[in-house]
């Protein structure tokens, strides 16, 4: 007997975009409806925001609502008082402070923070945040507490002061535990103590397999909904995109694109000494089983959207894309290289920048506008391509085998044609898009519905357009030597 279909809700506040998502459990996975808005500044509007959208998106749901769950960038969120009330703007990863990391890295030192923590890029936690505030003798500090944008939504929703391990994780408060050692249940006291803190000032830590509480009666009315419905942390949009994708087991692997892009792999083992020196971050997967290694480049969807406001203005977008996608089968004889804020990983180096390279030759600080949009924004996503195969690379190398198969998560990196085939043509494998509008909101709802409910299943991958391809090893070689001329190998 056929068990009968479920229905969840799923909330994912991206850097941008924060995105809702009614979705149907039953033989497979259905995505009835979704909406996206622009992710307010401030942490009261976000509350209201999502709960505006959730409602609309819950009215005439084909079943009853099962569970909700919850997804969200890491590091941001917000300073709350009394009762729980978020403070003034959020405080965003993107507003990191250098200086104030810089002096936290001198006196710790870099890979001793990092073996206690497994985030390579303290200038943009929350404990970075309070470090710099307190310097400025903000008086908000003294009764503040702190929620991370996930946990402004679920006390919304809970009336509950909550995270989960995979956003505690990017907090720098947070103890990552030896490979197969137990989670921490909380923040960790000594860490806290680099800032002054107790971790009464942070939210209660779930572990994978809680719930973080049940709709309020007050929240259930602006809902529509009927009270008690179990609330699930699902986690870091990245690893819980990953987890609803399918990689959940060691050499798994996704590509997560929005602003940000980021190559999660599961592991297990990794030396936190190479992983602090290539960049990438070191967590647990959100059913805690595995390590998850993560690569990222904080400005990929960002580059495309800078391209067609710098470099190509006044171009026809859907033009522009149309040709790019014909260019994308052709000869491949340039590339910029993707770094409008610096390189994250591998090989970190906050001094990299924005160029062009053409036929192996670097052609100066910036590109420079080309008589052809189409070719000028191919060798952005060309770039783009590159640097992503440069991480599967680096990753491939930290975490044993090379994978074989990667789970691309739907944002622009999906959806721009262009940009799609250049990573089937020079990042090896098959690559395999989510066949979904919304990959990281439909898995949060069925991250929830496989707490509350037991159902596993993962989300549908389109296998219409796969390629198996062995990449462009000499393409990315002289990548490699143009990003980072000291590297002497890329695979």
């Amino acid at each position: 007997m056929t068990p009968a279909p479920l229905a969840a809700l799923g909330v994912d506040v991206g850097t941008t975009n924060t995105k809702v998502a009614l979705a149907v459990f039953g033989d497979g996975v259905s995505e009835e409806r979704t909406l996206s808005m622009p992710t307010p500044r401030t942490g009261d509007a976000l509350q209201a925001v999502v709960l505006g959208a959730l409602r609309e998106v819950a009215i005439d749901s084909p079943h009853p609502i099962a569970a909700i769950g919850v997804a969200s960038m890491g590091e941001t969120g917000s300073l709350t008082g009394p009762g729980g009330i978020p403070r003034d703007d959020l405080l965003r990863w993107a507003d990191g402070d250098t200086a104030t990391a810089d002096r936290l890295v001198a006196a710790v030192g870099a890979q001793t923070l990092y073996d206690a923590t497994g985030v390579p890029a303290p200038h943009k936690s929350p404990l970075t945040h309070w470090l710099r505030l307190a310097a400025e003798g903000d008086a908000r500090l003294d009764d503040a507490h702190w929620l991370g944008a996930d946990g402004l939504v679920v006390s919304a929703l809970t009336g509950e002061a909550v995270t989960d391990h995979t956003l505690a994780a990017r907090t720098m408060a947070y103890r990552l535990p030896e490979s197969g050692a137990p989670l921490a249940e909380t923040f960790d006291h000594d860490l806290l103590g680099l800032a002054g803190l107790t971790p009464d000032r942070f939210p209660r830590v779930v572990l994978p397999g809680e719930t973080a509480g049940s709709l309020t009666a007050s929240a259930a009315s602006a809902l529509g909904l009927g009270a008690g419905i179990p609330v699930v942390v699902a986690g870091h949009d990245h690893a819980v995109g990953a987890w609803a994708a399918g990689a959940r087991e060691p050499g798994d692997a996704a590509d997560s694109v929005g602003t940000a892009e980021a190559l999660l792999r599961i592991a297990r083992g990794v030396s936190r000494e190479e992983a602090l020196r290539e960049g990438m971050s070191l967590a647990r997967c959100v059913d805690g089983r595995f390590e998850t290694l993560l690569a990222g480049n904080p400005t990929a969807g960002a580059l495309v959207e800078w391209a067609f406001s710098e470099l190509i203005p006044g171009a026809d977008r859907h033009d522009v894309l149309q040709q790019a996608r014909l260019l994308a089968d052709g000869p491949l004889d340039a590339f910029v290289l993707p770094y409008l804020r610096g390189r994250q990983s591998p090989a970190p180096d906050a001094t990299a920048t924005v160029r062009l390279v053409r036929s192996g030759t670097d052609a100066g600080a910036a590109p420079v506008a080309s008589a052809d949009p189409a070719a000028a924004l191919t060798a952005v996503l060309t770039g783009l391509a590159l640097q992503l195969a440069w991480m599967d690379a680096a990753q491939s190398r930290l975490a044993g085998p090379r994978r074989d198969k990667l789970a691309v998560l739907g944002g622009p990196g999906a959806g721009n044609g262009a940009w799609w085939r250049l990573k089937q043509r020079l990042v090896p494998g098959v690559l395999r898009r989510a066949d979904v509008a919304e990959p990281v909101a439909t898995g949060a709802a069925m991250l929830a519905v496989h707490r509350v409910a037991g159902l596993t299943t993962s989300l549908p991958l389109s296998s219409a357009d796969t390629v198996a391809s062995v990449g462009d090893p000499a393409l990315l070689d002289a990548f490699v030597q143009a990003a980072a001329p000291e590297q002497k190998e890329t695979a």
